[in-house]
């Protein structure tokens, strides 16, 4: 049988070298075998045109059967930005949800911008500090992403004392 995250390493390997018909194969033969992870990739390499010419559509189909088979946060975020995209800011916002009900870090700070905004839902400052909070003691965040958290928290604090 073959090892799907081996295809995936070996997909992200050809893709860094530059090698993206080695990469297309890999993700497709994984995403053929039911890997989420190599299906959310090879929607990443139809989103953004790598080594293929962008297809949105079937990125998003892409993403949606990756959400579908184990609820990867990175193919609803993704999902998320291809609603932002082209103005759907409320299906944008359903998205950065889930995500963030998975305990994606990530997403609970795109879920404050959203918020302090009003991108897909009413302005809310109050939610938007709660989900600053939740996204700054997350694991599942980058560093930036934790920092730029903290300086939103600091930019709220005024406003809701």
């Amino acid at each position: 049988m073959v090892d799907t995250e081996a295809l995936f390493r070996i997909g992200d390997a050809a893709e860094e070298a530059g090698d993206f018909g080695l990469a297309l194969r890999s993700f497709e033969r994984g995403s053929a075998l039911g890997s989420p992870e190599c299906l959310t990739r090879l929607a990443y390499l139809y989103d953004v045109g790598v080594g293929v010419q962008v297809d949105k559509d079937l990125a998003m189909k892409l993403y949606q059967r990756a959400w579908r088979r184990n609820g990867s946060t990175v193919a609803a975020e993704n999902i998320a930005i291809l609603y932002q995209e082209v103005g759907r800011y409320r299906e944008m916002f359903r998205w950065h949800q889930r995500a963030a009900r998975n305990g994606d870090g990530s997403a609970q700070l795109n879920l404050a911008k959203c918020y302090l905004d009003g991108l897909g839902v009413r302005k809310d400052p109050r939610l938007a500090m709660r989900a600053l909070a939740i996204a700054e003691g997350s694991i599942y965040i980058t560093d930036d992403e934790r920092e730029e958290a903290r300086a939103l928290i600091e930019m709220l604090k005024p406003r809701l004392v």
